[in-house]
């Protein structure tokens, strides 16, 4: 078996530097080092190429460039500053220090200050970093592949389950239209029993493509007039069969933001607004917008079951449901929906309710306002 070899290489244009650095590291290393060095940076930028080193002694003065710009043109060259850098200078400064660490460099050392016991602890660190560095980009870029084919399965599979849905619903919808008279009143109340639940379960495919389309699409943003916006929401959901009392209201006339995500946000807000209302009380819903820190700060408040604090977070989670189907009805995936849109547009959403009370959700959407200032809306719906 090979004996493990560390490859070093020294950027240096003092001779003595880098005879005291390969002393230091011949005498205190552990295993057998192999070093190469380089008195001007684009040599040492060269031998990055040719050599592959597993750490760089780079000094922070070279006559064509300073460190800094060396660690700026192996950015450009490599795409990031994927290997080990101790930063080696005469005098200490902690200007240089922070910068160095900005750019690239794992660790800044001071050449007067320098043992062999700290120089190699330098290494040893700077490799350690830049290796958990990149395990951890592997697993970054692996969980977001694995997402993303899970949102390309759940695309799939309730796209294709569609169909035969309609079909299900399609025949008992036939049959009960066309051999009423003929059918007992228990297979009348069966086959009633498959349209609702075949009515719900295309509620809950749409919601579910719904979902799923938001981890493909790309964030556009645009000027929207909100106060449109918020009309055509409440117009689509068309609450005509209930009594509520709605008001909107807006200090915010344009906004820049996605209007197909604002929408989802806005319209599964209201939606839950109405859905989770106390028997015997009219639904009674205020949506609020105006701008803070040149963002968007909205809320919708509802004065229904309410929602206990030990609750808050959960509620936000796909398929995530405090009460069942018989009770309220409902995907699961809605608030969920919610929480995606306002993260794609840079926000947040969360929860303030109290139980039997009701609950306000608040929605703060940063960087989408321009003209705050201007005038928005006051609407009142019976």
């Amino acid at each position: 078996m090979n004996e493990p070899t560390r490859r070093i290489l020294i950027i240096d244009d003092s001779p003595e530097d880098c005879f005291t650095l390969r002393h230091y590291l011949s005498q205190n290393s552990d295993y057998p080092v192999i070093f190469s060095e380089a008195s001007l940076g684009e040599k040492g930028l060269e031998l990055c190429r040719t050599f592959s080193p597993d750490c760089i002694l780079l000094d922070f003065q070279l006559p064509d460039m300073d460190g800094l710009e060396f660690l700026s043109e192996l950015v450009d060259e490599l795409g990031s500053v994927s290997y080990p850098v101790v930063m080696l200078t005469g005098q200490g400064s902690e200007a240089v220090a922070v910068e160095a660490m900005k750019n690239g460099a794992q660790d800044y050392l001071i050449k007067g200050k320098l043992t062999p016991e700290n120089l190699q602890r330098a290494i040893d660190n700077a490799i350690e970093k830049v290796f958990i560095r990149q395990k951890l980009e592997e697993q970054h870029q692996a969980l977001e592949q694995r997402n993303h084919e899970l949102q390309t399965f759940a695309f799939v599979v309730a796209h294709d389950l569609r169909a035969p849905l309609r079909a299900i619903n399609g025949f008992a919808q036939v049959i009960l239209e066309d051999y009423q008279a003929e059918l007992s009143k228990d297979v009348q109340h069966y086959l009633d029993n498959i349209l609702q639940a075949g009515t719900r379960m295309d509620q809950l495919i749409q919601d579910l493509l719904t979902y799923s389309r938001l981890g493909h699409q790309a964030v556009r943003l645009q000027p929207i007039v909100l106060c449109s916006l918020l009309e055509e929401v409440v117009q689509d959901l068309a609450f005509s069969e209930v009594e509520y009392s709605l008001n909107i209201s807006s200090s915010l006339s344009v906004i820049y933001s996605d209007p197909t995500l604002l929408r989802q946000i806005f319209t599964n807000l209201i939606t839950n607004a109405f859905t989770y209302q106390r028997p015997g009380v009219i639904p009674k819903i205020e949506v609020t917008c105006k701008a803070q820190d040149n963002g968007l700060l909205a809320s919708v408040a509802d004065n229904g079951i309410g929602i206990s604090s030990s609750n808050y977070d959960e509620i936000f989670e796909v398929f995530r449901r405090l009460h069942g189907q018989d009770n309220y009805v409902g995907t699961g995936i809605g608030l969920a929906a919610v929480k995606k849109a306002s993260e794609m547009l840079g926000g947040r959403v969360w929860v303030e309710s109290v139980v039997d009370k009701g609950s306000t959700f608040w929605v703060n959407l940063p960087r989408c306002v321009k003209d705050a200032g201007l005038v928005g809306i006051e609407r009142t719906s019976t």
